[in-house]
């Protein structure tokens, strides 16, 4: 069994602007593992994230909801 943290834990996490690694849903239910990311702005209105991936430079915007595992620790609600 992973071990588990708080969703308000991963949105600390990735607020810190550290490299992390993180797993979330696409709206097609697809999964998405992002390695070595971090995480430029939020938003807290919308309850999202835009991530930037270090290898690629490419930015993305996710939902706080569909991110399921960060560092390998499983997030909860």
């Amino acid at each position: 069994m992973k071990p588990t943290i708080h969703i308000n834990t991963m949105r600390t996490m990735l607020k810190s602007g550290e490299r992390v690694s993180i797993k979330f849903w696409k709206d097609t239910g697809e999964i998405v593992v992002a390695d070595d990311v971090i995480c430029t702005s939020s938003y807290r209105h919308g309850n999202s994230f835009n991530i930037k991936f270090l290898n690629s430079g490419q930015f993305r915007k996710v939902k706080a909801i569909s991110i399921f595992e960060i560092n390998d620790l499983e997030v909860f609600i």
